[in-house]
């Protein structure tokens, strides 16, 4: 009795295991049947672009050859001819195991029909990268299929190869029916350019570029405040005329320092005192932009290091601007 123990317990196990795939089977018969009935009517309308996603969850839930060959159907009248030739044959090994001959005969004289319809690519890769990937439309192209004229759906289909340290390949191509035999071919992938050439090499040109625009930025400036000071020079100039004109025509009617009774000689005289200070001001505002200018010209970041002092005095009568350093 002994021996009989795992004996009865791997019995117990398969028995409870076809109850729980039996029990499964039971839940999705249901469903299945239903999207089974829908894709039908479906079908009937004419609308088999609706129909066959409906057909292909029926039968992932409920796996039957009959369905199979209604899917393959519904996917040869919606022009999708390569994937209606793969599920006749899967139908086929289906109906087969089920001892269905009669399904089985079916769907492989089905499939023997569009054998020379169905369209296919053919994806060659002349020099092969180490590592290289090849995608059709997302999916995983292995090696072992490179070369091969495999059936696909008439359509846009995209093509893309990627390997390490090499630049990608991306290519489209239109497939068709009626026996077409579309080609790829996938050249030698270029090599991609090391990442710290492509982060130093902007990065230097970036640092040249903010050099120039602050060396340029500076003269600009310099020339700038050159240009006011050489209009308040301009300005202090024409000012201290109008003050020695005035002064001029004041002492002419008042010769002495005393009180002077003609008004005309008064307002001359204020008038003189007025145009020699806007001159003075003038003067040493606009010599000192000019030299501001010329300091900020000079020491801009190409020229070489300057060191510039400025020292304006103003005293009784003089006005004078000095500059020292090294140019």
């Amino acid at each position: 009795m002994a021996r009989l123990g795992p004996l009865v317990f791997a019995l117990a196990t398969a028995v409870a295991s076809l109850s729980t795939a039996a029990s499964a089977r039971a839940e999705n018969e249901a469903p299945a049947e239903a999207l089974f009935i829908e894709a039908k009517r479906l079908v009937a309308a004419g609308d088999y672009a609706a129909a066959c996603p409906k057909f292909a969850e029926s039968n992932r839930l409920d796996r039957a050859a009959g369905t199979m060959i209604h899917l393959a159907d519904c996917y040869e009248k919606n022009h999708q001819l390569a994937t209606a030739w793969a599920t006749y044959r899967e139908a086929a090994s289906a109906a087969k195991n089920l001892g269905r001959l009669d399904w089985q005969r079916l769907a492989l004289a089905r499939a023997e029909a569009l054998d020379t319809k169905v369209g296919r690519l053919t994806i060659e890769v002349t020099e092969p990268a180490d590592k290289i990937e090849v995608r059709r439309d997302g999916v995983l192209v292995s090696s072992a299929s490179w070369g091969t004229p495999l059936p696909l759906d008439a359509g846009r289909h995209t093509i893309e190869a990627t390997a390490a340290g090499r630049q990608p390949f991306t290519t489209t191509v239109t497939t068709t029916d009626d026996g077409v035999v579309s080609r790829v071919t996938i050249p030698k992938l270029a090599v991609a350019p090391a990442e710290a050439d492509t982060r130093e090499v902007p990065a230097e040109k970036a640092s040249i570029a903010s050099s120039q625009a602050s060396q340029s930025n500076q003269k600009t400036w310099g020339y700038v405040v050159g240009g006011v000071g050489l209009v308040g020079l301009a300005v202090g100039t024409v000012a201290g005329l109008v003050a020695i004109e005035k002064n001029a025509d004041a002492t002419r009617v008042c010769p002495n320092d005393g009180v002077c009774p003609s008004e005309a000689a008064i307002h001359d005289s204020d008038t003189a005192k007025t145009f020699g200070t806007i001159s003075t001001i003038a003067l040493v505002a606009g010599g000192a932009a000019v030299v501001t200018g010329l300091v900020l010209v000079l020491t801009s970041p190409s020229s070489p290091k300057h060191e510039a002092k400025l020292a304006p005095s103003i005293g009784p009568n003089t006005a004078a601007l000095s500059l020292s350093g090294v140019f």
